[in-house]
């Protein structure tokens, strides 16, 4: 996958179909209508070696589910999902033979798994028809490539091996720790405190590492709903135990959501009794979901939203300005705040299109009602232009740095305001 981005992603599945590993993404009723039709017959091959194929136009998206044989046993199902449409049968088998070194890995590891031990199988999907796909695909053992290559796939796998251990030992040892930073109002002086929860791995081996050091790894492997229930359980006892230290600040505490979480009916039901039972003032808990998981799952995402806002919380859109610019999750989702994300913010200085960019969603937010947060400010320069776009709020080093729930000075945090702010204005 990171030698071919236009692969999406891949999930692995059992002999029945069940799911035993997903790299992210969503599975669809398409997908699993195409890996029941590889379990059902995976010898159904013809000389080809296209796979099953289902397309979306909406998407932009093609899916492929593939049978993962070892020798002439059949182990499983290789759903992959590209970006991009095809409309040839050797674009398929391109896209195909790119997937080829990876199978009789995926046989290797399938074969050590029992079947048992899967997840219960998918609820049934609708049926569909089969006319418009192609043979499925028997590969072979083939070669996987140099041994320099080789080599380094097996470090990267044994980084990733150790860094999934240290992320369920924190799990399971409640080791985790929560960290602070403040969202600072570039407009209203008075404005209310805002502070995001930022979750941090302290380790032996590596230090105390930040959210982006492992977060990737715990969503390759499905640990993301896990951790969001204990970020949501370790903030809500907190803020029950130290209310007198965030309350007098009005504080507001924007939580992250991940996608993955958001889509079980099993995790938002945790989430709602989670907050009902806390408690606390709802009007001091601000979540934030990504644009692109909104994207994928608007409905799911506006049940969340509707939940919460019945609540008193807020909703913010996360990493705005990432996704596919069509905003059509705005229609189901009625949020309160757009995050722009970094990679826009880097440019505001001197790129004339991020700061197009960043000035159409000041634009939008402020038609639909919306406030603007600007992140990853770590620059004068950045702030200065931030600020000239229109945005209401920044976050970032040039602002504050992340600190330890438990120092957090919410009175001093509630009184800062941005550096050079006459400058900026």
């Amino acid at each position: 996958m990171r030698r071919a981005p236009e692969i999406l992603s891949l999930s692995i599945h059992d002999t029945r179909g069940n799911a035993l590993w997903t790299s992210g993404d969503f599975l669809l009723a398409e997908d699993y209508a195409l890996i029941a039709e590889v379990v059902e017959d995976p010898r159904d091959a013809r000389g080809l070696t296209e796979g099953l194929w289902w397309e979306s136009a909406d998407t932009a998206r093609a899916r492929c589910a593939l049978a993962v044989f070892e020798g002439t046993h059949f182990r499983g199902v290789a759903l992959a999902v590209f970006s991009g449409l095809t409309t040839k049968e050797s674009d398929r088998g391109q896209r195909v033979s790119d997937l080829a070194p990876v199978l009789p890995v995926l046989a290797k590891a399938l074969r050590m798994l029992k079947d048992d031990d899967a997840e219960p199988p998918p609820a049934p999907a609708p049926a569909r028809n089969a006319s418009d796909t192609t043979v499925i695909a028997a590969l072979r053992f083939e070669s996987i490539g140099g041994h320099d290559e080789l080599a380094c796939d097996l470090a990267t796998l044994e980084r990733e091996e150790q860094m999934l251990s240290l992320i369920d030992g924190a799990l399971r040892e409640d080791e985790f720790a929560l960290h602070l930073q403040p969202i600072v109002s570039l407009r209203d002086e008075n404005s209310q405190l805002i502070v995001e929860v930022l979750i941090r791995l302290p380790t032996q081996e590596f230090g105390v590492l930040a959210s982006h050091e492992f977060l990737d790894t715990a969503e390759r492997h499905g640990r993301m709903p896990a951790i969001d229930r204990w970020v949501i359980r370790a903030l809500l006892v907190w803020m029950q135990r130290n209310r007198d230290r965030w309350a007098d600040a009005n504080a507001v505490f924007s939580v992250n959501l991940s996608g993955k979480s958001v889509v079980r009916p099993d995790f938002r039901d945790y989430l709602e009794h989670c907050l009902d039972k806390s408690g606390l003032p709802l009007t001091a808990l601000r979540f934030e979901i990504a644009e692109l998981d909104m994207s994928l799952a608007p409905q799911e995402f506006a049940l969340l939203a509707r939940s919460l806002a019945e609540r008193g919380c807020e909703v913010s859109v996360d990493n705005a300005g990432t996704g596919s610019g069509r905003f059509e999750f705005l229609r189901e989702v009625n949020a309160d705040i757009l995050k722009i994300d970094g990679s826009l913010v880097q440019g505001a200085s001197d790129d004339i299109v991020s700061r197009a960019l960043i000035n159409g969603l000041v634009h939008m937010a402020d038609t639909l009602g919306m406030r603007t947060v600007a992140s990853q400010v770590d620059s004068t320069g950045k702030l200065r232009a931030v600020t000239q776009l229109g945005v209401d709020f920044a976050q970032g080093f040039q602002l504050s740095s992340p600190e330890h729930i438990d120092t957090f000075e919410f009175l001093a945090a509630g009184a800062q305001r941005p550096p050079d702010n006459g400058a900026c204005a």
